[in-house]
């Protein structure tokens, strides 16, 4: 199969010990059953909770190469926007197969289900989790896009960050017949001006906390403060590329279904700069 960096990986027999480099991809394992194949993961890798057993290898301060070896996996699962490049290469050198995983649509969390199934021997547990994505996604038809609520979605505050245009959440928004006003924004996840969101107006503001949510009543001329539409939604429920993130999605099209429809505007993206 081909994985997130266009590589060919093959493997001779399905993966048995399998060190997971993200906390999702452990939780993707899990979901098609192959949670005891896991021999290592990183920090945060606390889904299901009988992952918290797993021997860790490191974390967002770094990678133990020498940890990760003594494991003897013959399959590292990486993921391409959160692994250490200098990791990925030593494993390289040292000759242990492994898979980039990159997830930026629901698409992709399906293909990502797909492919693990296939390297671990099983792609039947692999189709009905698939199955089960496509049955949600299949609810979720696209409306007038002239009169989509406008949504900011909030990951930080210091500085304030959103989600860009290759954000897996902007592809779930869509879906729930909103839009990001920071669609149009490159990347990721990018720095955007409070001044944008002020100007922009959203009739809907999600965060993550009640903390983040205080942050915006400075801002009493807020459409969304106005009419109580600041929401904060478990993190879990929509950064992490599982199939919890449906949970996560019905939170956020709940919120946007409920914008009386005599109160949408017509709107279009806002056009934003790299930051």
């Amino acid at each position: 199969m081909t994985d997130a960096a266009g590589r060919e990986v093959s493997l001779t027999a399905p993966a048995t010990r399998i060190v997971a480099l993200a906390p999702h991809i452990v939780e993707n394992l899990y979901s098609i059953g192959a949670g005891a194949h896991i021999v290592g993961a990183v920090d945060y890798s606390d889904h299901p909770a009988r992952a918290a057993e797993i021997p860790r290898v490191g974390g967002i301060a770094g990678i133990s190469l020498e940890h990760l070896v003594a494991l003897q996996p013959d399959l590292v699962i990486g993921w391409l926007s959160g692994t250490d490049s200098r990791i990925i290469a030593a494993i390289d050198e040292l000759g242990i197969p492994y898979y980039m995983d990159e997830i930026r649509s629901l698409e992709d969390l399906g293909r990502s289900l797909a492919h693990l199934g296939t390297m671990t021997g099983r792609a039947e547990h692999a189709e009905q989790a698939v199955a089960a994505l496509q049955r949600a996604l299949a609810t979720r038809a696209t409306g007038d896009k002239a009169y989509h609520p406008s949504v900011f979605l909030q990951l930080w505050d210091q500085p304030l960050q959103s989600i860009g245009s290759q954000h897996l959440l902007t592809d779930v928004i869509n879906r729930c017949n909103g839009r990001s006003v920071t669609s149009t924004v490159p990347g990721l996840a990018p720095r955007v001006e409070i001044e944008s969101v002020l100007a922009a107006d959203p009739d809907i503001i999600i965060v993550e906390s009640a903390d983040q949510a205080r942050h915006w009543r400075r801002f009493p001329d807020l459409r969304a403060l106005r009419t109580g539409r600041i929401h904060a939604i478990d993190p879990d429920l929509m950064h992490r590329p599982t199939l919890r993130l449906l949970e996560g999605m019905e939170a956020i099209c709940a919120q946007i279904e409920a914008v009386p429809i005599a109160e949408r505007r017509e709107t279009t993206p806002e056009k934003h700069t790299d930051r």
